[in-house]
């Protein structure tokens, strides 16, 4: 019976770790094309606080809502995923 809360605590762990590495790229997108929070919150039709809470891996965006953000971006949400897996793999 342990074994299933192993595999969901490793899972949730690795999904945090999803979402902080995901926020720490949306950032880091954001300020290599020069924006302010705001102005990607207005282009990604997202409210400041959402946008905010993405970039700091609090918020848990739906994939259409990633998607939005990405072309936001000007990226598309595959790059950004392979960005992703590319800062989980160098750890």
């Amino acid at each position: 019976m342990k074994r299933p809360n192993r595999r969901k605590r490793k899972f949730e762990l690795e999904f945090r770790q999803f979402q902080r590495n995901f926020g720490i790229v949306v950032r880091q997108l954001r300020k290599k094309r020069h924006l302010s929070r705001p102005e990607l919150a207005r282009l990604a039709k997202f409210s400041r606080t959402t946008l905010e809470h993405i970039e700091q891996g609090k918020a848990n965006p739906l994939l259409g809502n990633m998607e939005t953000l990405a072309e936001a971006l000007g990226h598309r949400l595959s790059y950004i995923f392979r960005l992703v897996q590319g800062m989980e793999e160098s750890r």
